[in-house]
């Protein structure tokens, strides 16, 4: 009898800093996958910007899409681009699109370009993304390919783990108390039900 009202009594405070720990004040931590996004625009700022030196010092041979070594090779050198970016994520890989001296952009294969009229939010392994995309450039068939692919990641399923990690991120104090109460749970179940 006292052991099953201090179960009962345990289970009470669980769920009540459960409760507790939803609310958004619990936890002021910074969204990792906003940082990653953060980080892959401003690679797509000074790939645009020394692109747009580049054009303006007069030169115009640049190719309607191309990946970032070889247009650096070709075109940007480190006259107008020191060092090439460091990648954010793993999946992150950038791509200029060029319609004309005014209208060109450098996108991630990941995170979109930095301005569109399209945004897609998926969820990448852990982390949520927001990606944009233009259909200015849609004419260009590797872009229209790369916006297709942005479509496929809004249907990805993460693992378990992963959707621990991404509510984690999000919430940390809310998800490790769920995470003990669905171990307590499961505890209770094998005891009560599969335990000899």
């Amino acid at each position: 009898m006292r052991s099953g009202m201090r179960l009962s009594r345990a289970f009470q405070v669980l769920v009540t800093i459960c409760i507790l720990g939803v609310f958004p004040a619990v936890s002021m931590g910074v969204e990792p996958g906003f940082e990653m996004t953060k980080a892959c625009r401003a690679n797509l700022a000074m790939l645009n910007k020394a692109t747009a030196q580049y054009i303006k010092d007069g030169h115009g041979n640049l190719p309607t899409w191309g990946r970032l070594k070889e247009v650096y090779m070709m075109c940007l050198t480190t006259k107008y681009l020191p060092k090439l970016p460091d990648l954010p994520t793993l999946d992150c890989a950038y791509f200029l699109v060029y319609s004309s001296g005014e209208n060109f952009d450098w996108y991630c294969d990941l995170h979109g370009l930095i301005g569109g009229d399209k945004t897609y939010t998926f969820r990448y392994h852990e982390f949520q993304i927001q990606a944009r995309a233009n259909s200015k450039y849609y004419s260009i068939g590797k872009y229209k390919t790369h916006d297709d692919n942005l479509l496929r990641w809004c249907g990805y399923v993460p693992t378990l783990t992963e959707d621990i990690k991404y509510h984690y991120s999000r919430n940390p104090f809310s998800t490790v108390v769920f995470v003990i109460l669905g171990l307590f749970a499961a505890w209770f179940v094998y005891r009560n039900v599969f335990a000899p």
